[in-house]
């Protein structure tokens, strides 16, 4: 065998087995999960996550539900919907939805031609330079998913309401956490957002085909610790 057809044959192989793993990345069409909330282990709410995918366009609506301390918040609403391929989401739009005060809803919409997020909030409109990548509140920690796997430090760009913010998460350790009483084999991140005090969070990432966040911990604007972990999900884990 020649040295040209060997190294053709392993460069065809190198590519199937690339797209093999790219594909193994993919989020199927339709997928839910739900979300129990825990505030020093008393239930004060759940999240439900519907994720719905078709020729490459995909919607991502997430639904929170809260009981007591967690309703001086209010319920809200979280949808984005926008294009996906196998490096990540691609947003169009973005709505945040508060339930109690309809008056603080934000609809953004993601405009590339000519690099701006438009933002409507009560009845007035501004403008965002629209930075390279940039994901949103809904469905950033999903984007982990498509990321290069095994990395000590992961960085967002995210639409957070009105702004624009940097989220980084460095890897702590691998840790095994319980999941529907099954033992799932997580990565633990610690996360902050950059330039904003008082805003560390940690972050379980699954180690499984599909690297979807299982469990949060973060301290609320008025400083109370709450625990978001998942106890549905039509994914396999």
């Amino acid at each position: 065998m020649s040295h040209r057809l060997k190294l053709t044959r392993f460069l065809f192989f190198f590519i199937f087995f690339t797209n093999l793993i790219s594909a193994a990345q993919s989020f199927p069409e339709q997928f839910y999960m739900e979300y129990e909330l825990t505030q020093a282990n008393k239930f004060i709410g759940n999240i439900t996550i519907q994720y719905v995918s078709k020729n490459k366009d995909y919607s991502l609506n997430a639904i929170t539900e809260g009981q007591g301390i967690l309703r001086l918040l209010g319920n809200r609403e979280l949808y984005s919907a926008g294009r996906i391929n196998n490096i990540g989401f691609i947003p169009k739009i973005f709505r945040l939805k508060n339930i109690k005060k309809p008056k603080k809803n934000i609809v953004a919409i993601f405009q590339p031609s000519s690099k701006k997020i438009e933002i409507n909030y009560k009845d007035q409109t501004s403008f965002l330079d629209l930075k390279p990548r940039n994901l949103d509140l809904a469905v950033y920690l999903y984007q982990f998913n498509f990321e290069k796997r095994n990395q000590p430090e992961y960085n967002f760009t995210v639409l957070d309401g009105k702004k624009i913010r940097d989220y980084r998460y460095t890897k702590i350790r691998d840790e095994i956490i319980e999941v529907k009483n099954k033992p799932i084999l997580t990565e633990l991140y610690e996360g902050k957002i950059v330039s904003k005090e008082n805003s560390k969070h940690y972050v379980w990432i699954s180690k499984g085909k599909y690297r979807i966040p299982l469990k949060l911990k973060l301290m609320t604007t008025f400083g109370v610790t709450i625990e978001q972990r998942m106890v549905k999900t039509s994914l396999p884990l």
